[in-house]
């Protein structure tokens, strides 16, 4: 008995979501720090019923620059228990439906659309993206599908009128827009580079997109824009982090997180595409690895979002190859070991895509020591009270103790931030106590929380100075009260 391709798709999609809902009812904690930055930012929105402009905790007071639409999503079902995690987890797996839709589109067999759909429920660097985290790619990545799935059905009215709303929408989400905005550039570029015909209608829609993304980005970060100049493309990210950042990547890495299947593939799909069909599809998805490998060589997007933006396209363009072998069986005598070839294909896929992403899955980082370590400072400290800690842990801090911070990873118009990380770097290292105390003083800091396996990176065991009983009081393991 055949089975209908819809019920197939609904079954990957709760595979999808039941895989994604159980690492992370699994952990008692988000395996990112944004993630408690975007619940804060979500419960300010519940609370206050407004944006979150000022943030009174990060940097111990500082004036604040994001789009919030992702929290206010959020706090939109705040009404259903464990939303933060229930929400995020439906919300990637859409990314099934849209990709199914986008391949059924490019290649119209069902086949490879639903291989494709499967595979893009386990793609390594996805999971290490969105799993167990309160990621705004949950909402950003099925957008973005979204929108090409509209550029492909343009003559439709309903894509046409959706395509048009989620240009505006998508700017309000995150600033990653910049990378679909330019896609959309080298789209254009392309089609007259390989003398595609494209209708003066579609190049007026994706100009339109493209001015409008620009626009709304330019009136959410004016402020930003008029302090740094065009350095607002870094993120005003310190130099001391810029590498770890902006790092260079290498084949075997990109090989691991992107999938061998879906660059392989892929890669064979955009290559017939564009040199032997001049398949208009084809161009669409190269313009985004384009410009996602662009942005990544000039560091204006990290390793990790361009490796993310690379494997979706291709993972796309990997339909194309798929149909291109299956109409190949259809004409020889293949067509017999059609059937044998989807089961030796669908264990490559569990080899190569899902065990990856589940080893990715199950290891990636909790936080179960530091938020214990947190909600005791809640309990057991003043409420003004200002508390250092390393700055990969500053929106941990903030969530579950509800003191201020010296520093985060949130850069933007945040004060003095190149002074502040070295400052916090000399407070842990610094084998003069004068020195240590001077900057300790300088930011009012109570409380410091100085982790082993933070001091492990300085080869340290304990705060140099920590031992002044005078100045200095242990008051829970790796928990230091400042009494002078």
């Amino acid at each position: 008995m055949k089975i209908n391709n819809k019920i197939i798709l609904v079954i990957i999609f709760l595979l999808t979501l039941s895989f994604r809902l159980y690492v992370s009812f699994t952990n008692s904690t988000f395996s990112s720090d944004d993630s408690y930055f975007n619940l804060r930012v979500a419960q300010h929105i519940i609370e206050n019923k407004s944006p979150l402009v000022y943030d009174e905790l990060s940097y111990s007071g500082r004036s604040f620059i994001y789009p919030q639409f992702f929290n206010y999503l959020l706090a939109l079902f705040s009404f259903i228990p464990e939303y933060e995690k229930i929400i995020p987890a439906i919300l990637i797996s859409l990314m099934v439906f849209i990709i199914y839709l986008i391949s059924k589109r490019i290649t119209n067999n069902a086949n490879a659309s639903l291989f494709i759909s499967f595979i893009s429920a386990f793609i390594p660097i996805e999971v290490r993206t969105t799993v167990n985290q309160i990621s705004v790619y949950s909402l950003v990545i099925p957008i973005i599908l979204l929108m090409i799935l509209c550029l492909l059905n343009l003559e439709t009215k309903k894509y046409f009128n959706l395509f048009v709303i989620l240009s505006f929408l998508l700017p309000l989400i995150h600033p990653i827009s910049f990378l679909f905005a330019f896609s959309l550039l080298f789209y254009l570029i392309l089609i007259n580079t390989e003398s595609i015909t494209v209708t003066k209608y579609k190049k007026e829609i994706i100009l339109f997109s493209f001015f409008v993304i620009l626009i709304i980005n330019f009136f959410l970060y004016k402020s930003a824009l008029i302090k740094y100049g065009l350095n607002i493309i870094w993120q005003n990210i310190p130099g001391a982090l810029f590498n770890e950042y902006f790092r260079t990547f290498n084949i075997l890495e990109v090989l691991y997180l992107a999938g061998v299947v879906p660059l392989i593939l892929g890669a064979i799909g955009i290559y017939t595409g564009l040199f032997k069909k001049k398949d208009e599809n084809m161009v669409l998805l190269s313009s985004f690895i384009l410009s996602s490998l662009l942005l990544m060589s000039l560091k204006i997007i990290s390793l990790q979002v361009g490796v993310l933006f690379i494997s979706l396209p291709l993972l796309i363009a990997s339909s194309k190859s798929l149909y291109n072998l299956y109409y190949y069986f259809s004409l020889t005598k293949f067509e017999k070991v059609k059937k044998y070839f989807n089961i030796v294909f669908f264990i490559i896929i569990i080899a190569l895509s899902l065990i990856p992403s589940i080893f990715i899955a199950l290891s990636l980082p909790n936080y179960n020591q530091d938020s214990e370590v947190f909600k005791w400072l809640k309990d057991g400290t003043e409420k003004n009270s200002v508390i250092l800690a390393p700055i990969e842990l500053g929106n941990i801090l903030t969530y579950y103790s509800g003191r201020k911070n010296i520093a985060d990873n949130n850069f933007l118009l945040a004060p003095n931030v190149e002074e502040r990380l070295n400052d916090i770097r000399l407070i842990y290292i610094s084998p003069f106590e004068i020195k240590g105390l001077e900057l300790i003083k300088k930011y009012d800091i109570d409380y410091i929380y100085a982790p082993v396996y933070y001091l492990d990176k300085f080869n340290l065991q304990k705060i140099p100075y920590s031992d002044d009983e005078k100045c200095f009081e242990l008051v829970r393991k790796d928990v230091y009260k400042i009494k002078c």
